[in-house]
């Protein structure tokens, strides 16, 4: 038929578009869709056609239906509804439940029906939104004559409800700070109050989520009657030293907020100590002290310490410190053990001590021997830390033929010999053994040379013999007789040497016919060897012959010991004699360096000049008879540093003639020894010139050099003089200047006197000797010190007027 223009214009409206697709999903939904089939296609011509039929015949029909929505609690929604050429009635249902027809919506105060009849518009709207109004909604259209009942698709209305952020609704079980032991299980409940739908629980610890060794349990519990849910979530936790000051927080999240709401708590566990063990030298010696030091975090922080050696308590009252001191290598791989304890509990830290030390064998290698083409296994045992790098090597050759403790090689005669092991630990030594390593064969006798013996005496002779295995037994014969040797003349001797042993035949009382060819012969399980030794009678040397000998060495010895010391004193006793001829300025005298008249000092201690404190010369009983003459000398002062037996030699000396010695009958005594000076002038003492001021043609004064003055080579008179108004030879009866003015007592004179002056020498005799020392000798003993005043460089002699008198000046 043909359709008339209005009739297409609603044919092609877009509402009547809309209406088909409706209907068309709608029968699709109803339909299982697998594949298009006869039964499908027919339903889908049908529907359309239907459609068509509808709109052609001016039906009501839906524009727009209701959609599912989500709403906040509180807030407000519009549920649309549109409907065109309406006949019938329009209401909304809520969960099947109708409304009602009215705008107003009686009974439901917060519903209205927005209603526009002209547009074809019937919206529901609800202001506020409460949780009850979570619900299912459909628009309705009713029938009338001639038109069928229309029912819109329906909508789901979802109303979120969400946790309030209150203490009283959203909170922890427990307070903050939280107080836990370690070890001992605690709980923790986060709880969320009622929400819809139910509020979802997070936990965190330090700000990340999820809390170490925790575990959450989430319990939802629904309101009667309401979609309103209350959330409870538990952690269970076993508190841990990581756990201490950490910030355990509940995180409520919820659909409608924005931001989720915190609770959180700080946990204060105690734990027991956690010790650590630290040493203060990362590389430790044999003979180092080693200090260790524990260190451990605990709560409370109290803490006790104990320690232990192997499992042995170290006994003492012990702090975070242990010393142990000079460790060796039996310390080392030693288990030191730190023990800390507060009132938590305890725990224990344990250190292996590594001490380093150079190689060592633990047991000295052997010579080896083997058969032929066997194998054969050589081992150095060396201990060392790090441990020790061993190489092998072979003969004298410097390459190297393998590494590590064990070598093994098969034995041949090219691979016999000498093998060397070196063992090195990095910082110390290297040690070397050495080992040989032997071929099994029959024995072999090396040592065949002459040897000696002496007629009379036990006579031995020796045979060498090599081979491995030793050999099981040595025969001795002389020449072909073989020998007893368990006899008495004759014994055997073994000794075993390395690669083999040492026979020796004793024979004892030697006689002429034991003189001559010995046979030795070897034997062990691989054959037998003999060697042929000669056995020389020795000649004796004669008894003249080793005394002539002997007293020749010592001859020889106190020769060169005289030699020695002559050379020794010249040495100290040199002079110029042209010296003795010239007279010399002062200025001379005074040089320290180039003038031949140095002057040799000697000072107050260790002196030449003084004796030792530890010989008393005052008492009686050491003074000598003197020569006779009633005279009573001390003995020689012992100085073994500065003399010897030869500066005390008495010296004679030939008779001169002199016109000036009467008694003498021509002889000038000569030095100190006979010396018999006139008696002696007031003194006139210049340190500064040798010549007087006071005497015309400016005679020298007795300032002598004391290398040329009698007392230089006599001991007995190097005695520093004293200034003052004692003379020198005697005491004079003034002050005595070395103890500061005070008298002294006089003391019995060491010298023979003649009339009026003191004398050295007896002029009876010529061939007296010196009276001693001088006169100081005979002086308390605290006047052998020398002090400040004294001149200890010159020696003053009488001055006399130069006709008589002689100066002795040549030792």
């Amino acid at each position: 038929m043909d359709a008339s223009p209005q009739q297409i214009s609603i044919f092609f409206n877009m509402d009547t578009f809309s209406f088909l697709a409706v209907e068309f999903n709608r029968k699709l939904a109803r339909t299982r869709w697998k594949r298009p089939s006869l039964t499908t296609t027919l339903l889908v011509y049908l529907t359309v056609t239907s459609a068509l039929v509808t709109i052609a015949c001016g039906e009501q029909r839906f524009v727009q239906q209701p959609q599912n929505v989500t709403v906040k609690h509180g807030e407000s929604v519009t549920l649309p509804c549109k409907i065109a050429d309406r006949r019938g009635a329009v209401q909304w249902t809520k969960d099947g439940f109708g409304l009602g027809t009215d705008k107003d919506l009686l009974g439901f105060s917060r519903y209205r029906m927005n209603v526009d009849d002209a547009a074809g518009v019937y919206n529901l709207h609800i202001q506020p939104v409460l949780v009850e109004d979570d619900a299912r909604y459909q628009c309705q259209v009713g029938g009338a004559e001639g038109e069928r009942h229309l029912k819109s698709a329906t909508a789901t209305l979802t109303v979120h409800f969400p946790p309030t952020d209150s203490p009283d609704q959203v909170y922890l079980d427990t307070g903050s700070p939280m107080e836990a032991t370690s070890g001992s299980p605690v709980r923790i409940t986060c709880e969320a109050g009622l929400s819809a739908p139910a509020s979802e629980i997070k936990w965190y610890m330090n700000g990340k989520e999820g809390v170490d060794g925790g575990k959450v349990n989430t319990t939802k519990t629904p309101q009667l009657n309401s979609i309103l849910v209350a959330v409870k979530s538990r952690l269970d936790l076993t508190p841990e030293k990581n756990h201490h000051q950490a910030n355990i927080s509940c995180e409520v999240r919820h659909k409608a907020l924005e931001t989720p709401i915190v609770r959180n708590v700080v946990m204060s566990v105690k734990y027991p100590p956690e010790p650590s063990i630290t040493v203060d030298s990362a590389k430790i010696q044999e003979k180092d002290d080693v200090m260790f030091k524990c260190k451990a975090e605990a709560n409370p922080p109290t803490l006790r310490y104990r320690w232990e050696v192997n499992g042995v308590a170290v006994v003492g009252d012990h702090t975070a410190h242990y010393l142990m001191p000079r460790v060796d290598r039996s310390s080392n791989g030693a288990k030191v053990a730190c023990i800390a304890a507060n009132d938590i509990g305890t725990n224990r830290a344990e250190h292996t001590l590594s001490v380093q030390y150079a190689p060592r064998f633990k047991t000295e290698p052997e010579d080896q021997d083997a058969d032929n083409g066997k194998n054969l296994t050589l081992t150095c045992n060396v201990d060392g830390n790090p441990p020790p790098e061993i190489v092998w090597l072979h003969e004298e050759g410097k390459k190297v033929i393998n590494l590590g403790s064990r070598m093994t090689f098969t034995v041949t005669s090219e691979t016999v010999g000498t093998y060397h092991c070196r063992a090195a630990v990095t910082g110390f030594p290297e040690e070397s053994r050495s080992m040989r390593v032997y071929m099994r064969g029959a024995p072999m006798v090396v040592d065949t040379a002459e040897q000696f013996g002496m007629e009379g005496d036990d006579v031995k002779v020796e045979c060498v013999v090599e081979g491995m295995p030793r050999p099981d037994r040595v025969e001795w014969a002389k020449g072909r007789r073989p020998l007893d040797t368990n006899s008495s003349r004759y014994t055997a001797l073994t000794e075993a040497v390395r690669g083999g042993l040492k026979a020796t035949l004793v024979v004892r009382d030697a006689e002429e016919a034991d003189f001559g060819e010995y046979n030795c012969t070897a034997r062990n399980k691989y054959g037998t060897h003999t060697g042929v030794i000669f056995l020389k009678r020795q000649q004796s040397l004669p008894l003249v012959t080793t005394l002539v000998a002997i007293i020749g060495g010592i001859v020889f010895l106190v020769v060169v010991v005289v030699v020695i010391v002559l050379f020794k004193k010249k040495g100290r006793t040199y002079k110029d004699p042209g010296l003795e001829k010239n007279s010399m300025r002062s200025s001379d005298l005074s040089s320290t360096h180039d003038s031949v008249l140095k002057v040799e000092t000697r000072t107050a201690t260790g002196s030449d000049l003084s004796p030792s404190e530890e010989e008393d010369y005052s008492s009686h009983d050491d003074w000598e008879s003197g020569d006779g003459c009633g005279v009573r000398r001390p003995p020689l002062p012992r100085d073994p540093l500065r003399y010897s037996a030869v500066d005390y030699s008495d010296t004679v000396f030939p008779l001169k003639d002199h016109p000036n010695n009467n008694t003498s009958g021509g002889y000038i005594k000569y030095y100190s020894r006979d010396y018999d000076p006139p008696p002696p002038p007031p003194l006139s003492f210049n340190r500064n010139s040798i010549y007087t001021t006071s005497q015309g043609g400016g005679a020298a004064l007795n300032n002598v050099d004391p290398r040329y003055s009698a007392a230089y080579g006599n001991p007995y008179l190097r005695v520093p003089s004293r200034t003052g108004t004692q003379g020198l030879y005697g005491s004079s009866g003034g002050l005595d200047t070395v103890t500061g003015g005070v008298p002294q007592s006089p003391q019995p004179s060491l010298f023979v006197t003649g009339a009026s002056q003191p004398h050295i020498m007896n002029n009876n005799n010529n061939n007296n000797t010196l009276n001693n020392t001088s006169a100081i000798y005979g002086q308390n003993r605290n006047n052998l010190r020398l002090s400040a005043n004294l001149n200890n460089q010159y020696i003053t002699m009488p001055q006399g007027d130069g006709r008589n008198s002689v100066h002795g000046t040549h030792i």
